[in-house]
């Protein structure tokens, strides 16, 4: 994994992981300074991350991964993957300036986020016995609105979005709707569906072939290591979800640290 960090007055990184060329690693630095530059001011930080898919299933193996974060607006991620990296710093960048602008001038991604792109990374076809959890990621949950989430999801290119209620203080999530594209919210009432514990929900996740499966699970009764930590709460919603790599990840919400 190379990291480069240009020394300027605007905070730019490019990291390439895989197997990649030298010359891509500047190419992708020379068109983020550009990228920045034309942002102007108020451009806080721009990454790009170029990742090269090693996996025989995946056609198009380069996966660029550009994020910024723009004062008064916030942040703005892109996610797409192509069989060229030149191609994908292209396509990643000019995609971010223009969801990056709408942001600024209108106050949200709004439809152009929409629909799924022909860019959208591809799941490496791992076999299941061979999967695993990669990441176990614990997160405190930012207080929104269902309105609030639904923008947050589109600026930062998920496909899911775990939020805490404004309103309720229970815990909140939105996604995209596999057919439409459209942002909905999802169900996470004591009758929603959810399966009960880790194991049902990966099962239902092999099942279905989903994105992503939510699912309650008791902090007493919960797997060691998965960063529940204090604090997690009884029946609180975890979100087991795929990697592009064919492995699974894991998110759990915890309480503010005091």
């Amino acid at each position: 994994m190379t990291r480069l960090r240009h020394p300027s007055a605007l905070d730019v990184r490019v990291e390439i992981r895989g197997e990649l060329p030298h010359e891509d690693a500047e190419y992708a630095r020379a068109q983020a300074l550009e990228t920045a530059a034309a942002l102007g001011p108020g451009t806080r930080l721009l990454r790009i991350r170029l990742t090269r898919a090693l996996h025989p299933s995946v056609t198009r193996p380069v996966l660029a991964q550009a994020d910024v974060d723009l004062d008064g607006a916030g942040p703005v991620r892109v996610q797409l993957a192509t069989r060229a990296a030149r191609e994908a710093v292209d396509l990643a960048l000019g995609t971010l300036a223009g969801r990056a602008a709408r942001l600024r001038e209108q106050g949200d991604i709004g439809f152009a986020a929409v629909h799924e792109s022909v860019y959208r990374p591809q799941y490496a076809a791992r076999p299941l016995a061979e999967r695993r959890i990669a990441r176990r990621k614990a997160v405190v949950l930012a207080r929104r609105t269902p309105e609030q989430a639904a923008r947050e999801l589109l600026a930062l290119d998920r496909r899911f979005h775990l939020f805490t209620d404004a309103a309720t203080g229970r815990d909140g999530l939105v996604r995209r709707c596999p057919l439409s594209g459209a942002v909905e919210p999802w169900p996470t009432g004591a009758d929603d569906g959810r399966p009960d514990g880790l194991a049902e929900a990966a099962r239902r996740l092999w099942l279905t072939g989903a994105p992503f499966v939510p699912y309650a699970e008791a902090e007493a009764a919960a797997p060691a290591g998965d960063g529940g930590g204090s604090g997690g709460g009884v029946g609180r919603t975890r979100v087991l979800y795929r990697r592009y790599d064919g492995h699974y990840g894991l998110i759990t919400p915890v309480a503010q640290a005091r």
